[in-house]
């Protein structure tokens, strides 16, 4: 199963996306969007596919009634969080989803892969205003039942 995962988009009014993202999302079982869409139109586009699962940001505001801060569900045999970050020191976020395998977060709009004992923790950065790094990005992850996930980062 083929998982894009993206964050921080930010977008108020009208957008454009990269060839290389509307590649890999339409080629995509599973969409997670960690939060800070910014405003209802790019949700509804992402929500449009049916296999969105997104959560709340601190600025989506137009989106409080929909999202909450927090998803968990499991895919493949990983059991999987999403957040935006915000709400967690992100040095310490393994301790918010203790059974989890795989955390996804935002907030940060730095992508970042880590492991911590046995979970893998990832933000995929931000699709449109990155910060600390010289490009945008978002992220694929590969999973299959009884495999280790592959996990790659997609820098636009």
């Amino acid at each position: 199963m083929k998982i894009i995962i993206l964050s921080d988009t930010h977008f108020r009014k009208g957008y454009s996306l990269s060839n290389k993202f509307i590649e890999e999302l339409s080629d995509s079982d599973t969409i997670i969007h960690c939060g800070d869409f910014v405003s209802l139109e790019f949700y509804n586009f992402l929500n449009s596919s049916k296999q969105l699962i997104a959560v709340r940001g601190n600025n989506d505001y137009s989106l409080s009634s929909i999202l909450s801060y927090e998803e968990t569900f499991d895919i493949e045999g990983y059991k999987i969080s999403v957040t935006h970050g915000h709400r967690y020191r992100l040095e310490n976020i393994h301790y918010a989803f203790p059974d989890s395998d795989i955390i996804f977060y935002g907030h940060e709009h730095h992508p970042s892969i880590e492991k911590y004992e046995n979970k893998l923790i990832l933000s995929p950065g931000s699709l449109t205003s990155n910060r600390y790094v010289g490009y945008n990005s978002f992220m694929t992850v590969e999973l299959n039942k009884n495999t280790e996930p592959v996990v790659k980062l997609h820098q636009i």
